[in-house]
């Protein structure tokens, strides 16, 4: 019987093996759903990621008829018009609206895309002698559709307004808006448009010879911006140059209205000054220099001695005025002294060159025959290229243009 008994035991002890194993499946199951199952008041369709419930918001974006920012761990339902915010650079949604058309778009691409070029390596193409003078036919084409085209548009527009009407909803938003029009004036169709509107050309001449005052760390000085901006929409854009010529006496004529001074003032005597940055210098020739590619601009600054405005920069002995200096030495090569890059010879100079005596008197020194003397100067202290250039150029149309009265000649 003994033996009977031990054969009998194994069964309740494998039956209690079951049991144990089950519960301890169950045990971890039901810890872990406890643990995710939802608490009495909570709302698991929230994120919060402070202990202050007003700063949650919902797990999956809920759209209105007005663009929201739209959270980077926020789901976003299908179909809503979403957009990048250029001032904040957050993303924005809503309801998306088919066919609904955006008043700042009236007129602009929706669709685009724009190539953008480095200011500082884009340099002048120069145009070979004898090669046909280049005529504009024909409307300019929208740019192709494609990539960024609709914010591009947007900013354009806004920044547009701010300088046609000079309301501006903040410095810093301006000062962005100038940063973004500089890259898209060097589109041809942006930059026509710019030119074509005579208040955002008075702005941008304002804002040109108005002296630099103190700017924030990283932020561009305003008028080196406006010189850009008009820089890069005449660049290689004889529609945008046409526009400026048509209105140019009355650009002329018009006050700025933060001081009253005339655009005439302020382009002639306050645009290049050794007192501004040696960026804003550069930025500034740029812009004249596509601005007297006009036959009456040109005229006009030479009846105006835009000249002597260029010549104190050659002064500057610092190794930072190099850039600006090449600058002014390729507007007047390439303008008026060296015909196989399409200048004009004859225009300038006039008269003789003057003597070291006359030149080192400031009263005498920023004369049309003291050029020769401050070319000689650059030689001497830099010997580079371009200065050599410029006083053999300039020595060869003082025989030239020898008989030709120099009213400032002494």
């Amino acid at each position: 019987m003994p033996s009977i008994r031990s054969k009998g035991r194994p069964l309740p002890i494998i039956i209690a093996l079951i049991l144990g194993l089950l519960f301890c499946l169950a045990v971890p199951a039901t810890a872990s759903a406890s643990q995710h199952s939802p608490k009495a008041g909570d709302k698991p369709d929230l994120i919060c990621h402070t202990s202050n419930p007003e700063e949650c918001y919902p797990l999956v974006f809920e759209p209105t008829d007005e663009f929201q920012i739209v959270h980077d761990d926020q789901q976003l339902p299908n179909g809503l018009h979403v957009r990048l915010n250029i001032w904040t650079g957050k993303k924005e949604a809503k309801i998306n609206v088919p066919d609904e058309i955006n008043p700042a778009l009236e007129g602009l691409p929706v669709d685009q895309a724009v190539v953008l070029v480095d200011q500082e390596q884009q340099e002048t193409i120069q145009v070979p002698k004898g090669a046909p003078k280049y005529n504009n036919v024909g409307k300019i084409k929208e740019p192709a559709p494609g990539g960024e085209a609709q914010v591009e548009a947007i900013a354009f527009m806004e920044t547009f307004e701010m300088l046609k009407t000079g309301v501006i909803p903040s410095d810093e938003e301006f000062d962005h808006g100038l940063e973004g029009l500089e890259e898209l004036s060097h589109d041809i169709y942006y930059g026509l448009k710019i030119t074509e509107e005579t208040e955002v050309v008075k702005a941008l001449f304002c804002l040109m010879g108005t002296p630099e005052g103190q700017v924030s760390e990283g932020t561009t000085p305003r008028g080196q911006q406006a010189a850009a901006i008009l820089a890069g929409a005449l660049s290689n854009n004889p529609s945008a140059l046409n526009e400026i010529a048509k209105i140019w006496t009355e650009l002329m004529d018009s006050k700025c209205p933060h001081d009253g001074a005339t655009i005439h003032e302020l382009f002639y005597h306050h645009t290049i000054s050794p007192a501004d940055s040696p960026a804003k210098v550069k930025a500034a020739v740029s812009a004249i220099n596509g601005l007297i590619k006009d036959e009456q601009i040109r005229k006009h600054f030479l009846e105006n001695n835009g000249m002597k405005q260029l010549l104190p920069i050659l002064f500057q002995e610092k190794a930072e005025w190099a850039g600006a200096q090449r600058k002014i030495g390729q507007l007047v090569l390439d303008t008026f002294l060296d015909e196989d890059m399409g200048a004009q010879l004859g225009q300038w100079p006039r008269g003789q060159a003057l003597s070291k005596e006359v030149c080192v008197v400031p009263e005498t020194a920023l004369e049309d025959g003291c050029w020769d003397y401050h070319a000689e100067m650059m030689v001497r202290l830099h010997g580079t290229p371009w200065s050599k250039e410029l006083r053999k150029r300039l020595a060869s149309a003082r025989k030239t243009n020898g008989k030709l009265p120099n009213h400032g000649e002494l």
